[in-house]
């Protein structure tokens, strides 16, 4: 009850907040520079425009600061000093991303720039007044941003109107599964291509300990609710669902769901997973460093995330003979290995309607969209820390100081989702997404096996009320559930589960369900 009523004051906040400077509008105040491209003349008085920020707690030892580097040195000389504007990055942890917006906005102090990835964040601004309505702004001055953003720019929308500019989601593989390739080969058993084949493995794994870990391997790990849905979905039966099941059905509900979460729990029991896995922080680099340890032998994090995470590099370091592999094992009776997929779409970037820097940042977020731009914040300095091959694809250079510049690139080159080269050649944004090329067959490997009958949530526009007042409440519920029900006794395991699920839908879940049913059926009945 506590929960919810804070809830409520906080998207009461919001709107009281972020409604509350009259002289906001879609239009620069008088010392914003001149409309046009991010070259114009610099007007007589500086602005600060301020750019929201992830602190992921990864620079590299001896890297600079992420908000005085490569990227933000580059981004002052060729985007603030031509239009005489101080770009300035404000910092957020990125585990409590949504929250600590939530303050910011909530207290008319948030960036000129933010974004979060979570759409019932988005949707609460915008239905609570908080958003400018950048459709005329970009129309304006965001002539290249429109361009290299068309697929993603429709999911934006709320209510017939542009409250945000969703970056473009260049790669749409969102899991893959990989597996010690060197441990398999040790006890000379294949690469599993199905669930059982993999549970197998796992067994395997601990009960013979081929990273001879002393007793320490961890068979499976990366446990969280994200990551576990190619497993768990391989039990559904997807003859019962349909789209609208999809969108509007939480997955605690869908047939076949709680099988999938008693093979999990079977795996705990049986200590195949990692015993400490509910102990782990979003986004906690506990995997990575099980990885470079060389105890974990099997994960499923994201796509080629053991490659722009460095991982899979320091662990060759400590063990050049160590290999991963991407597998995919998951699957369901008939043989699909069924698991979601990103939208054409990724982080929702938004500029609150108190920012009296609306004009700015748009031409801010258009010279990013420029593609001499886009290729020095993804791949940094030619020559330094990145490489042209001979089809135009940049390739990273292994050297300590290219990592130390391309580390955190992603979260400079906002609009995009994913290393990009063209509109035209998927190919190459493929090749491109290979950031070190010593490990670019395992890239390429690893996002076919992440899109292999791969699926997306259907799109619906209508904001859905309910979900903006439950959303954090039931997301904490789910790591909860997750750790009971995967942890339970085995005798338990049904009655911990049933429990689990009604406390779910009683304290919200009944109610996104139902309103997301009648948006569904409401927006596709206007389709056709």
């Amino acid at each position: 009850m506590n929960t919810t009523l804070t809830v409520a004051m906080a998207s009461c906040l919001v709107l009281t907040a972020c409604s509350s400077n009259p002289s906001s509008s879609t239009t620069e105040n008088s010392s914003s520079p001149a409309a046009g491209s991010a070259t114009t003349a610099p007007s007589s008085k500086p602005i600060t425009l301020t750019v929201e920020l992830f602190d992921r707690a990864n620079t590299p030892a001896g890297a600079p600061p992420i908000t005085d580097n490569f990227m933000t040195q580059y981004i002052q000389e060729n985007f603030g000093k031509p239009n005489n504007i101080t770009v300035k990055f404000v910092t957020v942890p990125r585990s409590e991303e949504v929250k600590k917006l939530n303050v910011l906005m909530a207290s008319n102090s948030a960036p000129d720039i933010v974004f979060t990835y979570d759409k019932p964040t988005v949707q609460n601004y915008a239905q609570s007044g908080g958003l400018a309505d950048l459709g005329p702004v970009i129309d304006k001055v965001g002539p290249q941003l429109k361009k290299v953003l068309a697929p993603s720019l429709p999911d934006g929308m709320f209510n017939g109107k542009q409250y945000a500019i969703p970056a473009l989601r260049v790669i749409q593989s969102q899991t893959t599964t990989f597996v010690r390739k060197d441990w398999l080969d040790k006890l000379n058993m294949p690469v599993p291509t199905t669930t059982d084949q993999f549970l197998q493995t796992m067994r395997a794994f601990k009960e013979k300990d081929p990273g001879n870990t002393g007793g320490k391997v961890i068979p499976y790990s990366y446990i969280d609710i994200f990551h576990m849905q190619p497993l768990i979905q391989s039990f559904w039966d997807w003859s019962k669902i349909t789209p609208a099941d999809l969108y509007a059905t939480p997955n605690w509900e869908q047939p076949g769901n709680k099988d999938g979460l008693k093979f999990l729990n079977q795996m705990y029991n049986e200590g195949l997973i990692d015993k400490d896995f509910a102990l782990a922080s979003d986004f906690s680099q506990a995997f990575a460093q099980q990885m470079v340890n060389g105890i974990a032998g099997a994960g499923t994090p994201n796509t080629n995330e053991p490659v722009y995470n460095g991982y899979y590099s320091n662990l060759k370091k400590n063990n050049p003979a160590a290999e991963l592999v991407a597998i995919d094992p998951f699957s369901t009776k008939d043989g699909k290995h069924p698991k979601p997929k990103y939208p054409a779409y990724g982080a929702y970037l938004m500029i609150p309607k108190a920012s009296p820097n609306v004009e700015a940042a748009v031409k801010y977020l258009n010279w990013m969209s420029e593609p001499k731009n886009i290729l020095a914040l993804q791949n940094g300095k030619e020559g330094v820390s990145y490489k042209l091959d001979s089809n135009g694809v940049p390739l990273n250079l292994d050297t300590a100081e290219a990592k130390q510049i391309l580390y955190n690139y992603y979260d400079y080159a906002i609009i995009l989702n994913g290393k990009y080269v063209s509109p035209d050649e998927p190919q190459k944004n493929i090749e491109a997404n290979a950031t070190d090329p010593n490990f670019k067959d395992f890239t390429v490997k690893s996002i076919q096996a992440g899109a292999n009958d791969a699926y997306t949530i259907p799109r619906v526009d209508t904001p859905i009320q309910a979900e903006v007042k439950y959303a954090t409440i039931l997301k904490d519920k789910e790591k909860e559930m997750l750790t009971k029900i995967a942890t339970a006794k085995t005798a338990d395991f049904s009655k911990v589960y049933d429990d689990q699920v009604k406390a779910y839908m009683e304290m919200g879940g009944t109610a996104v369900k139902e309103e997301k049913k009648k948006a569904y059926e409401e927006f596709y009945k206007n389709q056709k």
